[in-house]
């Protein structure tokens, strides 16, 4: 892979022209459409980890998402200066790769469905092990079926992206090649997964994808798998840095995680540094404090990840980097037990586990609902009288079509689920229970 060929500001679905916008440059175009797209701003009632929390203070996916971007910025900006620095010869504006990498992190949780990583669970559970769930799969060839059985929050941000939003256009919104590749962290479809589980492209968008991977120079590893541009690596240092030094912030204003031991992993972070530890003794108020020591391990794990990515720039233009930024830092130790408290003390945690059972019946209840409704149209070929009322609920754009496949159909109440918030799950859920006729 060469730099000049990954910076490509081809927009995906379209031809080339010679207009430029002269007050914004092609990659802040793309966070633009982002920021405005309807598939963001639903991401202000999603679930980060407490869903639906009863506390302002804690995150949703919406300002998990802005966090990310912010500290992609800096990443992007910091790997920028370096490039161009690097590189006399290299087309960049050094500020283009932060750009880049912020419009990628903006985006990254945008296919995550209601209630958090939960919401993915029940998704593949219910295509597992549901009767209705089941009898979809039998009707989809294995290669479609793992699209479903493996559902994957990040395959179906690259099809909002591709597709969903403003789907009268190829290509969707349109991004560049440079920030669609920077947004795909796995750069494959559901027929390579391994013991992880994880994918990043749907059957339906493989081949809009490839012609991504062409503008870009990505190397086809096998069919339909590429290598993983090197501003993902970026993108995922990024959300990494926030989702484990943020979700224990969260935990601490909630009274699960103490304030002591907050600090003490905070600061070996930080190396206990004595000028670190003195400003924090004078900052009055522990709400303060914390968030003064989190600023600082941000930080630190942005300049350090920096690093580590000038370290083995080599291997990841070659494809041969098979770990994260974040998981070769000096610190990764101490890191890293920022995840393990944060799994032993917040995402276990009552309030927590609670609201993600009920949760569970939510969209499970959902999903049966929609699900007969395609399996009827592919076995009668017609709709009874139930499912004909059933499918009035769906926007045009989610409702099962008779001139489409089973896999196009199924895929049509996935998109539908995975993109409602946790509110209007819930009302959807009382809805087709009947539970909102009680209330009138």
């Amino acid at each position: 892979m060469q730099w000049n060929t990954l910076l490509s500001k081809q927009r995906i679905g379209k031809e080339k022209t010679n207009y430029i916008d002269k007050d914004r440059s092609e990659f802040q175009r793309d966070f633009d459409r982002i920021i405005f797209s309807s598939a963001f701003r639903r991401l202000q009632d999603k679930t980060q980890v407490f869903p639906l929390s009863r506390s302002d203070y804690v995150r949703t996916r919406l300002t998990h998402s802005l966090e990310t971007s912010s500290v992609g910025r800096s990443l992007g900006n910091m790997v920028g200066s370096r490039l161009v620095e690097k590189y006399n010869d290299l087309d960049l504006i050094s500020s283009e790769p932060g750009t880049v990498v912020a419009t990628a992190c903006l985006a990254h949780d945008i296919g995550n469905p209601p209630f958090g990583h939960s919401g993915e669970d029940v998704i593949r559970d219910w295509f597992q092990t549901s009767e209705i769930g089941m009898e979809l799969c039998s009707m989809i060839d294995g290669e479609h079926r793992n699209d479903f059985i493996w559902f994957e929050g990040n395959a179906q941000g690259l099809r909002n992206i591709l597709a969903l939003q403003r789907p009268y256009s190829k290509g969707g919104m349109q991004l560049t090649c440079a920030t669609i590749a920077a947004f795909t962290k796995y750069p494959y479809v559901s027929s390579h997964i391994k013991d992880k589980k994880k994918f990043g492209i749907f059957a339906s968008e493989a081949e809009i994808y490839a012609e991504v991977a062409e503008h870009l120079g990505l190397t086809e590893l096998e069919d339909k798998k590429w290598m993983r541009h090197p501003f993902a690596y970026l993108v995922e240092a990024a959300d990494d840095i926030c989702y484990h030094v943020i979700d224990i912030e969260d935990g601490h204003r909630l009274d699960l995680i103490s304030f002591n031991e907050l600090r003490k992993i905070l600061l070996d972070i930080l190396d206990n540094k004595q000028s670190i530890i003195d400003r924090v003794d004078k900052i009055p108020g522990k709400k303060e404090q914390v968030e003064f020591l989190r600023a600082c391990t941000i930080n630190a794990l942005v300049e350090s990840s920096c690093d580590i990515f000038f370290d083995y720039e080599q291997e990841i233009l070659s494809g041969k980097f098979k770990s994260s930024l974040t998981e070769e830092i000096a610190k990764a130790k101490e890191f890293s037990r920022l995840k393990e408290i944060a799994i032993e003390k917040v995402y276990n945690s009552t309030e927590v586990i609670e609201t993600e059972s009920a949760a569970y019946e939510v969209l499970w209840k959902i999903l049966d609902f929609l699900g007969r409704i395609v399996i009827e149209l592919h076995t009668k070929g017609k709709l009874g009288s139930k499912c004909k009322k059933s499918v009035k609920l769906l926007p045009d754009l989610y409702s099962p079509d008779a001139d489409k496949d089973v896999y196009q159909n199924t895929q049509k109440i996935v998109d539908y689920v995975s993109g409602m918030t946790d509110t209007f799950a819930v009302r959807t859920f009382n809805k087709i229970s009947g539970i909102s006729l009680l209330r009138r």
